[in-house]
């Protein structure tokens, strides 16, 4: 572990101290690019956590005694590439100023500020290898543009900082160094449009899933009060994406009422379809949260019961469509009424597969497995309606299993989710779609935190 080992020595340059720990990442077998800072900060005891910070890129905040625990919290609303950088920033300041009792990045840089920005340059784009690599992109003794941002995706850190770090740490830019006249370049360039054009991804899922995989997923030591914090939010959302037009105070009404009167709730005897499935909706949740059933596909019958369970017909539901439907504006075609529960079948397997491993893999792994999932869900299409809250619920479950917090998807934002799943059905891409999830569940667990600070006080 790397919180073990002595830096003392290392503490005059941030070079220094950042070849000591590439060093001992070698020593341990685990150099590969991109570096990730959020491993770092977990292997030296720190917990990390995204906040929604207005001005601030981070901070740290640091025991007050051995049995206390340090603290990052990094700016949620930054580019990821500016986020590592916080990451590795703030290792920094764990490792050399752990006498301050905060160091915040933000305003007027110090001494401390700027060797923490240094060591966090010298950590993610190391000397030795970043020249080794930017070498091998030499044409006539410089480094072109288009394959600086190749480098800057290679180590995981944004086009201004490596132009920078090749123009004056190795000399590979042409023409006018001067820092103006770099910047210009650069905003001239727009990396983010070329990284199309270049075949790069957009959405960066090596960098996400090094974020995702270190993580504290605290929430779980309370649950029912987690629960509770963001249920109205959840419901409403989940709603409005499905064509509700129940406004935001309807549907907490809605859901306090359930709470404390359950079956006895006047909603429960309501005959408009929006209150009838906003009800059905909540205890739906209720039942995934506090099941200690094991999950199956074919469980998904019993989930789309309870969604309906207060219709007029509820015997209608729980029950998979007899017939061929076409989604509106999809592109794709909907499972076969005829298969839909050999289809089911093979997806159970599929599912008892990743129970079987689920303890072995890592959580980035186990999203992408669960994402699969999902999508396939919403191919076989198993019902005449509901099908979009029955496959988002069964990922909540998955979630749920992995001590995973759950998530929901903003109605605001609903396109980008919609965008996602027509990559996998087009291209069999599933990027964008493990990119909606993963960024979901970072802004679950800070409207956990949130809620959390509102209880405590």
């Amino acid at each position: 572990m790397l919180r073990h080992y002595k830096y003392d020595e290392y503490l005059d340059s941030p070079q220094q101290l950042a070849n000591r720990i590439i060093d001992r990442l070698q020593e341990e077998n685990e150099i590969t690019f991109p570096i990730d800072p959020f491993k770092l900060l977990s292997k030296n005891g720190i917990i990390y956590q995204f906040r929604d910070f207005k001005e601030l890129e981070g901070i740290y905040i640091a025991p007050v005694n051995q049995e206390d625990i340090p603290i990052v919290g990094i700016n949620y609303n930054r580019p990821i590439t500016r986020q590592r950088f916080t990451a590795a920033h703030e290792l920094c300041h764990h490792i050399k100023d752990r006498s301050n009792e905060a160091c915040p990045i933000g305003g007027q840089k110090d001494k401390i500020e700027k060797f923490a920005d240094q060591f966090a340059s010298e950590l993610l784009m190391p000397r030795e290898y970043f020249e080794a690599k930017a070498r091998e992109y030499l044409n006539n003794g410089y480094v072109t543009l288009d394959d600086a941002l190749k480098l800057s995706v290679y180590f995981g850190v944004s086009f201004e900082s490596c132009v920078f770090t090749l123009a004056y740490r190795c000399k590979f830019i042409e023409g006018n160094m001067n820092s103006p006249e770099l910047r210009k370049i650069i905003r001239k360039y727009k990396p983010q449009n070329k990284l199309a054009e270049l075949g790069l991804s957009l959405f960066d899922p090596c960098l996400r899933e090094q974020i995702i995989n270190s993580y504290t997923y605290f929430y779980n030591h309370d649950f029912n009060l987690i629960w509770n914090i963001f249920k109205n939010d959840y419901i409403y959302n989940e709603s409005r994406i499905e064509g509700s037009r129940l406004k935001k105070d309807c549907v907490a009404e809605i859901i306090t009422d359930l709470r404390l009167h359950k079956q006895k709730s006047e909603f429960c005897k309501s005959d408009l379809q929006d209150i009838i499935e906003t009800a059905g909706q909540s205890d739906l949740y209720d039942y995934i949260f506090d099941t200690t059933d094991k999950i199956s596909t074919f469980l998904i019958l019993k989930l789309h019961g309870m969604l309906y369970q207060y219709a007029p017909y509820p015997d209608m539901a729980g029950s998979f469509r007899e017939n061929n439907n076409f989604v509106t504006e999809s592109k794709f075609e909907t499972c076969d009424h005829k298969d839909i529960f050999s289809e089911i079948t093979k997806l159970n397997d599929v599912v008892q597969e990743l129970m079987t491993e689920k303890d072995e893999i890592s959580i980035a792994e186990y999203i992408e497995k669960t994402v699969k999932i999902h999508h396939k869900l919403t191919i076989i299409h198993p019902f005449d309606d509901g099908n979009g809250r029955i496959s988002r619920v069964f990922l909540n479950w998955l979630f749920k299993i992995k001590g995973l917090p759950p998530v929901y998807l903003k109605y605001e934002s609903k396109e980008r989710y919609y965008d996602a799943l027509q990559c996998v059905d087009l291209n069999n891409d599933y990027e964008p779609l493990k990119e909606v999830f993963f960024t979901e569940i970072v802004r679950t667990m800070m409207q956990i935190y949130d809620g959390r600070r509102i209880f405590d006080n």
